[in-house]
């Protein structure tokens, strides 16, 4: 471990284990207005750039708004939860419900995360409680092993737990440690929208592809991809889901909005990004999906093989990818030399 990371992991334990739950022990603040409302406290939202955590945080908000019409949503996102658990305990509804958002930051690679989903579940005992779907990733590390143990323990803890997974290994592993909870199946919330329009013009191919820990091509693989679909098609694009600016509950359908948009007007998206899929499936766009280093990806498809614009590439090299983007091209009307 590099000298960076040790400082990283120090400010991280920092936050998590003195900072934030000082915040929650002297929390003075009331919410009297919600005490006679029952309600769904939607929680870990995110408050950092990553589109799909975005997303899957709006669908769960329009699900639960649709289907929950008698109850009040209250969004907290993860650094607020430490300030307004106690408000929230001294506000409670007999009916109150807690819900914490699904997604990819079940495990160790993403800490801030998951230890703020263990104080969720060890601070609402008492509350029943759905964890919405999820992928779960524990690294065959020491250090993996070790966060596991804590997991499947505060998970186990908690007596009126809803676990749902989005993918097999996830429901595979969630059944193996919690034999005595409901567990189901569901698939990524972000599903459950709609976001499609018969009437865009689509023009073009936009890459939208990983560049950190859980990417399956590497750097150089993605150049060469990067290049070939520049010299053979004459409108490419770039777009990532992380946008580099901070976004929250009041920014996101906007930047969500603008990413959907840039979709519909594509002929061909290439990703490895769970959510690239996803943003396709709903907006009906041609999709050439490359798998990521873990399960996530390829078994996210499970949930939309059936859509005939999307096609999943287990094993994505380069040939592979050429025809694949030459297929859909040449199906939607533009002209390129096949290669490969």
């Amino acid at each position: 471990m590099t000298l960076q990371q040790l400082k990283t992991h120090a400010a991280e334990w920092l936050l998590l284990k003195v900072k934030y739950p000082l915040e929650y022990r002297l929390s003075r603040r009331r919410l009297p207005e919600l005490s006679h409302q029952k309600k769904i406290i939607l929680t870990l939202l995110p408050a950092h750039d990553n589109l799909g955590d975005h997303a899957i945080a709006y669908a769960s908000y329009c699900f639960l708004q649709k289907h929950f019409p008698d109850y009040q949503i209250v969004e907290v996102d993860m650094r607020e939860m430490y300030r307004l658990a106690r408000p929230l305990k001294h506000a409670r509804h007999p009916e109150d419900i807690v819900c914490i958002i699904g997604g990819g930051n079940m495990g160790d690679l993403y800490r801030y995360e998951e230890w703020t989903r263990q104080f969720i579940m060890n601070t609402f005992q008492s509350y029943p409680m759905i964890q919405l779907p999820a992928t779960v990733h524990f690294t065959e590390t020491k250090r993996g092993k070790r966060e596991e143990r804590r997991a499947i323990q505060t998970y186990a803890n908690h007596p009126r737990l809803l676990l749902m997974a989005r993918d097999q290994t996830t429901y595979d592993w969630m059944k193996r440690h919690f034999p005595n909870k409901d567990v189901w199946k569901q698939p990524d919330m972000v599903l459950t929208l709609d976001e499609s329009s018969k009437e865009q013009k689509r023009e073009g191919v936009l890459l939208c592809l990983r560049e950190d820990k859980e990417a399956y091509l590497t750097h150089e693989e993605r150049q060469q991809l990067q290049q070939h679909v520049k010299e053979t098609y004459d409108q490419v694009g770039f777009i990532t889901t992380t946008i580099g600016k901070r976004v929250d509950r009041a920014t996101r359908f906007e930047e969500l909005s603008a990413l959907w948009t840039q979709l519909r007007q594509a002929q061909v998206v290439v990703t490895d990004r769970l959510h690239g899929m996803i943003f396709c499936a709903i907006t009906k766009t041609p999709c050439v999906v490359l798998r990521s280093f873990d399960h996530k990806v390829m078994e996210g498809y499970e949930w939309v093989s059936h859509l005939p614009f999307l096609t999943l590439l287990k094993e994505p090299d380069e040939a592979a990818v050429k025809k694949a983007i030459f297929q859909y091209m040449k199906t939607s009307g533009q002209k390129g030399e096949e290669a490969g």
